[in-house]
Formats: C-alpha cells, structure tokens, sequence
C-alpha cells in the first residue's frame, strides 16, 4: 500500500519515467538470457533527445531496482545506460572482477559525467574488464 501511494503522490512525469523504467528493467532481465550482449549493448547505447536530468534517471532506476526482484548490478546497470541514453546523456558501463575468499566476484556501474551513478559502493574494488561508453551529443 505505501509503495502505491509513493507511486501516486508522483509527479505524472516521474509517474511516466517509474513505468519506462520498471518496463527497461524488466526487459534487460529477461534478455539477458536470451539475447547475446552485443545486441544487448547497441540497444542500450542508442541516443534520444529526451530531456530528462541524469538525476532523476539515476533515482528512477535506483528506486525500481530496490524493489524489482532479480535486479542484478549488470541488469541495473545496462537499464540506466539504457535509459541515460534515450534522453540524451552519455556515460560508460564498466564491468569488473575481484578476487574474494569464494572464488572471482564480478559487479557493474555506470559511471556519467565522472561521478559514479549506479554500484559505488563496492566499484572500487573491482579491475575493470571492459568499458562501453556512450558519447553524448557534446562529445562529438
């Protein structure tokens, strides 16, 4: 009931982005099983003009994440590049691995603007493997 009544005590445009956002999470879930990565990653980097501040993205996809069973830091992370991307910004997804105690842990973040978004907590941590980065339209 509380999550509901958050829901409707927002704005009809965060309204909109929780709905987009939920969608994109859902989405990159399931396709993460069924779809190779390259194809994963074009559909993630394609750029919109959208207008939205990498702020309320970030809090949108963060927010959902908490809530939305099965949301990995890679799922989170290809979703909030995803969505980065549909409103104009660019950012880098990196992907990295640690070694523990159990074996080889891996974890994902989204880095924009220079500021860790998304997996800060533990990014530090991690040597990265791989960056995908998308430039925005002041990049070119």
């Amino acid at each position: 009931m509380r999550i509901a009544a958050s829901f409707l005590a927002l704005s009809n445009g965060d309204r909109l982005l929780v709905l987009k956002t939920i969608a994109t999470l859902a989405f990159v879930r399931l396709a993460l099983g069924v779809l190779s990565v390259e194809w994963l990653r074009a559909w993630a980097t394609r750029m919109g003009r959208g207008g939205r501040s990498v702020e309320r993205v970030t809090w949108a996809v963060s927010a959902v994440a908490r809530r939305l069973p099965g949301c990995t830091c890679l799922v989170s992370a290809f979703a909030l590049q995803r969505l980065l991307s549909r409103e104009g910004h660019a950012s880098e997804l990196h992907i990295g691995v640690a070694r523990r105690e159990a074996g080889i842990a891996a974890h994902a973040w989204i880095v924009c603007r220079g500021a860790t978004l998304i997996g800060e907590s533990e990014a530090g941590d991690y040597a990265p493997l791989v960056t995908w980065r998308i430039a925005g339209p002041d990049d070119a």
